[in-house]
């Protein structure tokens, strides 16, 4: 529990045999459920799994590959099942730095239904991480705050593809989970959700753990992947603000019957 608040934290793990007991171990010990979801792992995933010894671990499996989108959802309806306040998020390679969760659970308990972590407001995050990831971040996440009309000062920065959030159990709750798009480039997809949504969104700092993983992500397939995300976001906005615009301007027909 933390400040009164009960905590869930979803990981979402695909082939992570080396690297999800550190994951498991970097949650801090106010959490109080964690929710491990294994997307079909073909490693020992599982194994490793098994091997932990956490009373707050629960572990769902996939029989086949859905993606992280769809993961990262299943382990999200059963942290509401499980009647929690606040629901993080928390990837199964260990790059996640346990010590920032205070900062995402603060901001969401003052006031954000909806908080994503920000990766390139931490210098000692950017001078680490690889340039050409660094760069294709930067551009897929300007970009993606000028198609969500994004410009919440001074949290205007966006890193659009950190997974590491915290939600409200109740602004979850007013999400279209069903809807969003299932594999890679959710982090994505969600914000632009939650902010059609109406959700209050907030960006705090936040910092990567490197080792020694190696990313599996094929540029050449998730590249127009996530411009295809970024174009939807940006049509589905501006159609909103359309209808918004319609409905604001359209009289009032009610009859109004005075009595004499």
């Amino acid at each position: 529990m933390y400040r009164g608040c009960r905590i869930a934290v979803v990981m979402p793990l695909h082939n992570e045999q080396a690297q999800i007991e550190r994951a498991v171990n970097r949650v801090p010990s106010f959490v109080d459920l964690i929710v491990a979801v294994d997307d079909a792992s073909t490693d020992s995933s599982l194994k490793a799994l098994s091997r932990i010894e956490d009373a707050r671990l629960r572990v769902l499996v996939h029989e086949t590959n859905r993606g992280v989108g769809a993961a990262t959802k299943n382990g999200y309806r059963h942290a509401l099942s499980a009647g929690v306040d606040l629901i993080a998020v928390m990837d199964g390679d260990g790059q996640m730095d346990g010590r920032d969760l205070s900062r995402l659970l603060d901001c969401a308990i003052d006031g954000a239904d909806y908080v994503k972590g920000n990766r390139f407001l931490s210098r000692q995050t950017i001078r680490k991480m690889p340039r050409v990831r660094y760069i294709g971040n930067r551009v897929f996440s300007y970009l993606t705050r000028l198609a969500a009309g994004f410009d919440a000062s001074p949290n205007a920065s966006l890193d659009a593809h950190c997974g590491y959030t915290v939600v409200r159990s109740a602004a979850l709750a007013r999400l279209p989970l069903d809807e969003l798009y299932d594999r890679y480039g959710f982090p994505t997809e969600i914000f632009f959700g939650a902010l059609r949504a109406g959700l209050r969104v907030r960006c705090v700092p936040v910092r990567t753990v490197y080792g020694d993983e190696v990313s599996g992500i094929n540029p050449f397939k998730v590249v127009p992947v996530i411009l295809y995300l970024i174009a939807r976001g940006y049509l589905r906005r501006r159609l909103l603000e359309q209808r918004d615009a319609l409905d604001f301007s359209e009289p009032d027909r009610t009859e109004c019957h005075l009595e004499t």
